[in-house]
This record gives structure tokens, C-alpha cells and sequence, in this order.
């Protein structure tokens, strides 16, 4: 199966899960391709239009990873934005995670979760799973390795 993992990540740390999803994804027999989203310009609270150095394609993937960061209690505005301007999903599988530094889910990672679940069903996927990760929490490693095998899992072999 050719995947793509579609990643935002400012300091690394979601880049970072994206990059051990794609090892065992890789080692499971899978074609994954990971790729950046890279805004041009600084993306802050209130900034209303993200711009992209180049925007990845969804179309030749049979399914996506979705990964981002929480800020501000919501998923990145760089992901939403690129999000709204995915044409389709219809007829992907799709997973999703985020990372968030806040400790605890309910300090923003559960709404990211929603938003990036939602934006991606509005398009048309299925989302097959779903994980978050607390850079901040001594646990962080476990729940690492945990988002990896769900969302491993959710992929057809």
C-alpha cells in the first residue's frame, strides 16, 4: 500500500512520531512517503492566510497520515489550512494524530483531535484511528509507541 504521512511540526516533536510511524510502516511492507507541510512566513494566532512553500498531494496515496501539533488549544493553523485546501479525501483511509506540550488531552489535544477527525471526514475519508501524544508527561515515549501500533494497525496490510 503507498502511504503518505503529511506532517506539520515546528519544533520537531511531531516530526518525530511521523518519522517511527513510517519505520514500521515501512517495515510492515508499505511504500510511505513523509512530507512537510512548510508555511512561508512565521504562522501566529490571528494570522488568516497561510501560504506554503508547495502544498503535497493527496492523490496518489491510497492512505494518509495526518500528524500536527496543538496551539492554542486547537489544531495548528497551519494544518487547518492546508486541510481546506485538500480537494478530496474520498475513498482514503486516513489517521490522525497530534502532539501537544500541555499535559494533560483535555488541554487542547482531544478538540485538535476533533478538528483534524472532522476537517479530514468533510472531505470524504475514513478515519480508521486516531492518538495524541503529551510532549510534556513522563509517559511520553509509551504513548508514543502506542499511537504507532494503533495507527499501524488501521492500515490494510
Amino acid at each position: 500500500m503507498n502511504i503518505g504521512l503529511i506532517i506539520h511540526s515546528q519544533t520537531g516533536h511531531t516530526l518525530s512520531v511521523a518519522e517511527k510511524l513510517q519505520k514500521k510502516l515501512a517495515a510492515a511492507g508499505h511504500t510511505v512517503t513523509l512530507e512537510r507541510l512548510e508555511t512561508e512566513g512565521e504562522v501566529r494566532p490571528g494570522v488568516k492566510d497561510v501560504r506554503f512553500k508547495s502544498l503535497p498531494s493527496v492523490g496518489n496515496y491510497d492512505a494518509v497520515v495526518f500528524g500536527s501539533p496543538v496551539h492554542g488549544f486547537a489544531l495548528s493553523l497551519a494544518m487547518q489550512a492546508y486541510l481546506r485546501q485538500v480537494p478530496s479525501l474520498a475513498g482514503k483511509r486516513v489517521a490522525c494524530f497530534v502532539t501537544q506540550s500541555l499535559p494533560f488531552a483535555w488541554m487542547g489535544g482531544n478538540r485538535a483531535l476533533r478538528q483534524l477527525k472532522a476537517a479530514c471526514q468533510a472531505k470524504g475519508a475514513t478515519v480508521c484511528g486516531v492518538g495524541g501524544v503529551n510532549w510534556s508527561r513522563r509517559s511520553r515515549e509509551g504513548q508514543i509507541a502506542e499511537v504507532v501500533n494503533r495507527l499501524s494497525r488501521c492500515v490494510p496490510s
